[in-house]
């Protein structure tokens, strides 16, 4: 309206469009917004892939450190039980030395 009263204040002439002009740009416009629209989601599915992706691959490595706690863990408590068993081949040598001790204090 205001563009009218412009073009009419410079003396142009406005064009006026038809109803089939009016469609097809509109038609064009509405095509255009569509396939802007399927490429965006187009991108946004091969985000997606993409994230799936690393989503798998996350899920892989952390199996695989399940797998190395596991491992450190055993690993572990094989270390306590040869300490402990360190302590006590060490506590039944003091205790054979004691005994051995004695037995040569009595029989001299």
């Amino acid at each position: 309206m205001w563009y009218d009263f412009y073009q009419k204040a410079k003396g142009e002439q406005t064009e006026e469009m038809t109803n089939d002009e009016l469609y097809q740009l509109m038609k064009d416009g509405f095509d255009q917004i569509s396939q802007r629209f399927n490429e965006i989601s187009q991108r946004f599915n091969e985000v997606n892939q993409r994230l799936d992706r690393v989503d798998t691959r996350l899920d892989e490595m952390d199996a695989r450190l399940r797998t190395v706690e596991n491992g450190i863990s055993e690993l572990t408590g094989k270390q306590q039980a040869i300490s402990g068993m360190r302590n006590w081949i060490t506590a039944a040598c003091a205790i054979g030395a004691l005994l051995i001790s004695i037995a040569v204090a009595i029989f001299k």
